[in-house]
């Protein structure tokens, strides 16, 4: 099962997901969140459902929103 890797720049409001598959194949995902609400979207989920299930999706996005929501009150 493809692993994946959260990342956040705070300083910019962008945060990076590196999805690592069972080949060792990496892609990046890099968008913007709002650093005063914490809104975000991602749009490549449909794709990545397809892909590693939903369940699979919902987990990071699990993990960013925990990040978003750490900066936003920071912020």
């Amino acid at each position: 099962m493809a692993s994946f890797k959260t990342e956040l720049d705070p300083d910019s409001s962008i945060v990076l997901v590196v999805i690592t598959e069972d080949d060792g194949s990496d892609h990046d995902y890099q968008f913007d969140f709002d650093p005063k609400t914490g809104r975000w979207e991602f749009a490549e989920r449909d794709l990545l459902e397809r892909d590693f299930g939903e369940e699979w999706v919902d987990e990071m996005e699990k993990s960013v929103q925990a990040l978003i929501d750490g900066a936003v009150s920071q912020g």
